[in-house]
């Protein structure tokens, strides 16, 4: 048996564990907005996240917005000329990187921007039911997103397509991703008792399984973060790095604990990440130093000690590299975080 396929259980086993570190930097929150009911004919156009991040009520510049069709069918195209994509019933799509899009039935109609559709801020509830369109047949389109921090510190997101369409007659039925394409269209549709509570956890829920079905999909070509978990020799190098970024790493401990040659893990990891196995873990550490200066009021001194390094100016020196600001003037620009000891 060769060495890589020896690592292969392990890698497939610990998968997710690397995907909820990352995650749980992102600090995620899932919001249902809104219920379009939208007659043909129709058409309504979505701006790009920066700018819905000024028109929606959200506490982050970084939207990822999604759509669940709870009935009837439409089509979505992400830009002018660009081949639309058919959604029908049951399904769902994430847009990872916020991209302007149309949302539009199968008659042709006048563009109307979503903004022009939206009540006056601030809205006393939601979800709330916009109506579009004349007097045909209508879709119903389920309108929310998840909002995060700003991914300083981004694989989960740089390999991903632009669009991610979730077809309900590809996965199981019985399935958490079918179920909670199901659960969020009824409690929105609905509206059952509790639902404001339940739609934001349900949303966060969507997206990570969204995001796992991806990964599960990757083919052996692939590139980026999500394929690096599948592989059996950079996703076992980050499972390491995950569980204890603050060891004395090195590319030759790290080798020897896979059991491959620091040259096929210099490869592999280069391979997927585009960087090496150490700039990567000096990367995390650092994001990991980020979140807990959000998340506390500890000194400085304390966070970089926490983060690996020997000194204070060691610290701000390496965090203003990656973050472009020294670390006092980006955790001020933070604003206030509640103290975690």
């Amino acid at each position: 048996m060769s060495e890589t396929s020896q690592t292969l259980p392990e890698t497939l086993t610990s998968t997710v564990d690397a995907l909820s570190d990352l995650l749980g930097t992102m600090h995620l929150s899932g919001s249902v907005m809104f219920r379009a009911e939208c007659s043909e004919p129709w058409s309504v156009a979505t701006p790009d996240a920066c700018q819905l991040g000024g028109v929606l009520p959200v506490r982050s510049q970084h939207v990822v917005p999604f759509h669940i069709i709870a009935s009837g069918g439409c089509w979505l195209a992400l830009s002018e000329g660009s081949d639309p994509v058919w959604l029908e019933e049951g399904d769902a799509v994430l847009l990872p990187y916020g991209d302007s899009h149309l949302l539009k039935g199968t008659a042709t109609a006048s563009t109307v921007p979503i903004a022009a559709l939206l009540p006056p801020t601030p809205w006393a509830s939601a979800p709330f039911v916009l109506r579009v369109g004349g007097a045909g047949p209508f879709t119903n389109v389920i309108c929310g997103f998840v909002q995060c921090d700003e991914l300083l510190f981004h694989p989960v997101l740089r390999h991903l397509p632009p669009l991610i369409h979730v077809r309900t007659a590809t996965i199981p039925a019985d399935g958490w991703l079918a179920s909670t394409i199901r659960h969020i269209a009824a409690e929105v549709t609905h509206d059952a008792p509790g639902a404001r509570s339940m739609l934001p956890r349900l949303c966060e829920v969507l997206f990570v399984e969204i995001l796992r079905k991806h990964m599960l999909g990757l083919s052996a070509s692939e590139v980026g973060w999500f394929a690096a978990l599948k592989d059996p020799v950079a996703g076992a190098a980050l499972r390491r790095l995950h569980a204890d970024p603050l060891r004395d790493w090195s590319v030759v401990r790290l080798a020897s604990e896979i059991g491959v040659s620091r040259s096929v893990l210099a490869k592999r990891f280069k391979h997927f990440l585009a960087q090496p196995p150490m700039q990567y873990l000096a990367a995390w550490r650092l994001q990991l130093a980020a979140q807990r200066m959000k998340a506390s009021d500890l000194p400085m001194k304390t966070i970089a000690d926490a983060s690996g390094y020997e000194s204070e100016p060691a610290f701000n020196r390496a965090f203003k590299r990656h973050f472009g600001l020294p670390p006092g003037t980006w955790r001020r620009q933070q604003g206030p975080q509640p103290a975690l000891r």
